[in-house]
């Protein structure tokens, strides 16, 4: 994966993170009984929007604190295979998401 296609600004709450024609294995029925999956690629954009409804955490016996803003988020998908393909239909926000930073163990003060 590129890390040119993650963007997060934990100060604002917006991230956004997107791949395109990422190849991905369909097993379909295969899943269940461990037969070979058929070749395919997946597309997709996840897009958390930005937000001021700040959290801070902390729990000093695990030494971990960390500060977060709830956002929505929303995806679009994609994907095929040489005989079928999927998409998403909407682009409904999630009822919950949070994109922020953490501290632990020797980096927690």
């Amino acid at each position: 994966m590129n890390p040119n296609h993650v963007i997060v600004n934990p100060a604002t709450g917006r991230a956004t993170y997107h791949a395109a024609d990422l190849p991905m294995g369909d097993y379909g029925a295969n899943a269940f009984t461990g037969g070979t999956p058929v070749p395919g690629i997946v597309s997709f954009v996840v897009d958390w929007s930005p937000s001021q409804n700040r959290h801070t955490y902390r729990y000093a016996p695990n030494r971990w604190e960390g500060t977060f803003l709830q956002t929505n988020v929303t995806c679009n998908w994609s994907g095929a295979t040489a005989t079928s393909a999927f998409t998403t239909n909407t682009n409904n926000p999630s009822i919950f998401a949070e994109v922020g930073y953490e501290r632990s163990g020797v980096f927690f003060q």
